[in-house]
């Protein structure tokens, strides 16, 4: 699979994004999966080697899979993109649906049979809230230690029932971690708890993990394989 780096002007917010895709030349029938805070799944997440060896092991998949990794900018910016309290956050939320999403597919110029966004800790709260915006455009959700809220879980009870099959995991030591912006204790795994069993009666298709890890790039790299798995291997 090749690399290639690129900038996305949103006339949405007004700024550019960096953002990053992988994919092969000849791409049919193409599983796609946007991923939130996409330069670091490069440097801290391991993704290359990731995609690797699972390409080794499934050599037919080179011709399926697309990643496309936005990255919101530095840490203040994503706050600002991601979290519910941010200046940004809806306006994200339509850009990605309206702007980003569409043009990037339509550039791509290849059948999507799959169409998954993955992200982890506040990655993984925007993830949630961009995918309940468009329930019938997704096929699969990716959460790993959400930094989810009350607010946030909340907004799946606005949908009937929710065709997605989704991977949500969550690290028993993650129940203290602070926020290094607001310094307020996120509680992620019990809100992670919340949220699965909410998933549950809105009918979807889960894959819910409790791991022995703690809130850092270190448990979502060696979790990355797992990740990817489950994208690939439920319809």
């Amino acid at each position: 699979m090749k690399k290639f780096e690129k900038v996305f002007y949103s006339q949405f917010l007004n700024k550019n994004f960096d953002y990053y895709l992988l994919t092969s030349d000849d791409t049919v029938n193409a599983y796609v999966l946007y991923m939130q805070d996409g330069k670091d799944y490069l440097e801290l997440g391991g993704l290359e080697n990731t995609v690797e060896n699972i390409i080794e092991s499934y050599p037919e998949l080179a011709k399926k899979l697309v990643f496309v990794l936005i990255h919101p900018g530095d840490s203040l910016e994503r706050w600002h993109s991601y979290h519910h309290s941010g200046n940004n956050f809806c306006m994200y939320i339509q850009f990605m649906n309206d702007e980003f999403i569409p043009e990037i597919e339509a550039s791509l110029k290849r059948n999507v049979v799959k169409r998954g966004i993955l992200g982890s800790s506040l990655g993984g709260n925007v993830s949630l809230n961009i995918a309940i915006k468009e329930p019938s455009n997704w096929t699969h959700l990716l959460l790993q230690s959400a930094a989810i809220s009350k607010k946030d879980i909340a907004v799946i009870n606005n949908v009937a029932i929710l065709n997605w099959n989704i991977y949500q995991t969550v690290g028993i030591d993650e129940e203290q971690f602070v926020s290094p912006i607001t310094k307020e204790n996120l509680y992620i795994l019990t809100r992670n708890r919340e949220l699965y069993h909410t998933f549950l009666k809105q009918e979807a298709t889960v894959q819910y993990k409790e791991q022995k890890e703690r809130h850092e790039w270190a448990f979502w790299e060696k979790d990355l394989t797992s990740v990817l798995d489950f994208f690939i291997n439920t319809p």
